[in-house]
C-alpha cells in the first residue's frame, strides 16, 4: 500500500468505513488532539481468529496510539504493531476512518484529527512483544480474544464495532 498521509483522502474509497463525528471536549483534549494528526488502532488477528486487546481505563479495545501530523499513518500503524507484538506486521488495510472535529464547549478551541483503524495480516501464535510499552502507556496489559470480551469498552459504541471487526 501507499503511504497514507492525510486520511481525508480515503473519504471516497468504497473499501474503507468513513464517516464524520462532532465531539465536546475540555480544553486539554482539544490542545492535545490540535498537535497530533490524530489515533491509529490496529486490528491484529492470527490464524486462529483471535485479536489482540488492549486493556484501557476503560475496558478492552483495539490497541491504538498517537500519529503526528506530517507521519505515515501505515507506519505509524506497523510499528505500533510490531511493539506490541515483537514480530514482523503487514498492514492488510484501512477498515475504519473517524474525522473528529472536537471543540470546548464555549467553542473558543477547535481541533479536527482523525481515528483510523487498520486491519494487520495474522501472525502466527499469539505474539506478546518483549516490553510492549508504547505512547503515554509505561506498562500494558494485553490479551488475545476470539470473542468480545464482558469487560470490553462498551461505553464507546466504535471500541466494540472495532473488536466485531475482527472477530469470527
Amino acid at each position: 500500500m501507499d503511504p497514507i498521509f492525510d486520511p481525508e483522502q480515503l473519504r471516497t474509497d468504497a473499501d474503507v468505513a468513513f464517516c464524520d463525528e462532532r465531539t465536546v471536549d475540555d480544553r486539554a483534549d482539544v490542545d492535545y488532539f490540535a498537535g497530533i494528526g490524530g489515533l491509529v488502532a490496529v486490528g491484529i488477528t492470527n490464524h486462529d481468529g483471535a485479536v489482540l486487546l488492549l486493556n484501557s481505563p476503560h475496558g478492552w479495545r483495539l490497541p491504538y496510539g498517537p500519529v503526528g501530523d506530517d507521519e505515515d499513518w501505515l507506519a505509524a500503524g506497523r510499528r505500533l504493531a510490531e511493539t506490541l507484538t515483537g514480530v514482523d506486521c503487514a498492514t492488510d488495510r484501512v477498515e475504519r476512518v473517524t474525522r473528529v472535529a472536537r471543540s470546548t464547549e464555549d467553542g473558543d478551541h477547535e481541533a479536527t484529527s482523525f481515528d483510523v483503524v487498520l486491519r494487520m495480516e495474522p501472525v502466527d501464535g499469539e505474539p506478546l512483544g518483549d516490553d510492549p510499552a508504547f505512547g503515554p502507556w509505561e506498562t500494558v496489559e494485553l490479551g488475545w480474544f476470539d470473542s468480545v470480551p464482558s469487560d470490553a469498552y462498551w461505553d464507546h459504541g466504535d471500541a466494540v464495532d472495532d473488536i466485531e471487526r475482527f472477530v469470527d
